[in-house]
């Protein structure tokens, strides 16, 4: 009777961790990056996750990930990245400016970075929008939200880091939502084909 009860015990143990990655679907594979899409109850707009392995160490990918006035430089779109304020432990609040073509309005966010150490191989960024004073609304950009946007770096070796980022964004405004999830796909991808290309050539120089 044991025996015949274990198989269904180890399905009932392993089914929760299996169900949890079952809505992510791999969209693209290239260039050693993945993307996965899933779909949140309640949004139209697509949620992202996308990894690469970069050949560079933890340290380095942090630093570059901290440096929010030289963001512009490897992130698309992005003309200007600065801290509003900063609480210590970790936890700032900062501005982004994105332009956008004609006809479109240019987007802006406001969110709060907090970094976190998990463990000496592990460090985590996450942001989220947060409404400040410290930036009002501009009559000339659309507020837009950061619904989540989590980096997680695995040290896989000491120059060998697995990047993993969760993106989720409204960009708000007129766009219709198939343009919105367009930018969900893309944007993510280059910002970790850019990320990697800029730790690799600092690790190098």
């Amino acid at each position: 009777m044991r025996r015949q009860c274990l198989p269904l015990l180890l399905f009932w143990l392993l089914a929760p961790a299996a169900g949890a990655q079952a809505d992510w679907e791999q969209i693209r594979d290239e260039d050693g990056i993945q993307v996965y899409s899933s779909v949140v109850d309640g949004n139209d707009i697509i949620r992202v996750k996308t990894r690469v392995i970069i050949g560079a160490p933890l340290e380095t990918i942090r630093r570059i990930l901290d440096d929010a006035p030289r963001r512009p430089e490897w992130v698309p779109w992005l003309r200007q990245s600065r801290v509003l304020r900063d609480f210590g432990n970790g936890q700032r609040l900062e501005y982004s400016h994105f332009g956008a073509p004609w006809p479109a309005t240019d987007r802006d966010f406001v969110y709060r970075i907090q970094s976190r150490s998990q463990n000496p191989r592990q460090r985590i960024f996450s942001m989220q929008s947060e409404t400040s004073p410290l930036m009002p609304e501009q009559a000339d950009k659309i507020r837009a939200e950061l619904i989540e946007s989590v980096y997680t770096l695995s040290a896989l070796g000491p120059a060998r880091t697995r990047v993993e980022l969760v993106f989720h964004a409204d960009l708000r405004g007129w766009l219709p939502i198939w343009i919105n999830n367009i930018v969900q796909r893309h944007l993510p991808y280059r910002m970790l084909k850019n990320l990697r290309a800029r730790a690799e050539a600092e690790h190098a120089g």
